[in-house]
């Protein structure tokens, strides 16, 4: 029996204020201590308005991060938009030199979702193999402003690359993540072509991760995906005034019959 370890993180929102660097640190150590070598996925928004300081920052703490435990991040709209709002010019070129990479893994590969990497040509979509499980990192957010950037938007092309990804890893653990909530049907927060992302998901993936409403959510077997987890605002204080982290492992990884055991843990 196989287990594979998964620490879910989204919406750290650093923004150059105390409050959420400490919390953030908090969390950092939290994982370094108790679940050293797992994967950490962070789900988008890690800065608040995409400014460069910001990024700068949550690099640092990403690579504090990184020196225990491998790391695979995606954007958020807040990575490249003041507020989540009003895009930034210069916004998703700094997330991509800043924080566009995978870091704490025994490999090294730059670039992360970029049109030069696996998959080559589809930019905004990325893919990670590590031992039974693959991970595909997706970018819903919308860096060119074409629907509003709170929304996000995945373009058909995207999907069907993501579909074909999928397939082509078939045996093993699929994992996708991203920033948007798919269900919602928030003004401000649908997720502009979120029918075409659940469609090339279902029946290709084994657990999908993503964030953005800052609110927890677990959907098992829905969509022809054995579990679904939305997390909360990593830096918030909830559950009588405490931090907490998502933390699922998954059982059998890589076999037709994987398990998970998900749970929510105090700091």
């Amino acid at each position: 029996m196989t287990l594979q370890r998964i620490i879910h993180l989204s919406d750290l929102h650093l923004q150059g204020r105390k409050k959420e660097r400490d919390r953030a640190v908090r969390i950092v150590d939290t994982i370094a201590k108790h679940y050293k070598k797992s994967v950490v996925i962070i789900t988008g928004d890690i800065t608040d308005s995409a400014r460069r300081k910001e990024m700068l920052e949550a690099r640092a703490v990403i690579d504090k991060l990184a020196k225990t435990n491998p790391v695979l991040l995606v954007p958020g709209n807040h990575d490249y938009a003041w507020k989540g709002n009003v895009l930034r010019k210069d916004g998703w070129k700094n997330w991509v030199k800043i924080l566009g990479e995978p870091v704490g893994w025994s490999k090294k590969r730059p670039g992360w979702m970029g049109v030069d990497c696996e998959p080559k040509g589809i930019g905004g979509l990325g893919v990670w193999e590590s031992g039974k499980c693959v991970y595909f990192g997706v970018d819903s957010g919308d860096p060119e402003d074409k629907v509003i950037s709170a929304r996000g938007y995945i373009s058909k092309k995207l999907a069907d690359a993501l579909r074909l990804s999928l397939q082509k890893y078939k045996g093993k653990t699929r994992i996708v993540f991203l920033h948007h909530h798919p269900f919602t049907n928030g003004l401000f927060t649908r997720l502009n072509g979120s029918g075409r992302l659940l469609k090339a998901l279902d029946g290709n993936c084994e657990l999908t991760l993503f964030g953005h409403e800052h609110e927890y959510g677990i959907w098992w077997n829905k969509g022809g995906v054995p579990l679904i987890v939305s997390s909360h605002k990593s830096t918030d204080r909830v559950l009588g005034g405490q931090l907490m982290t998502t933390v699922i492992e998954i059982k059998n990884a890589g076999t037709a019959n994987p398990s998970f055991w998900h749970r929510l843990e105090l700091l």
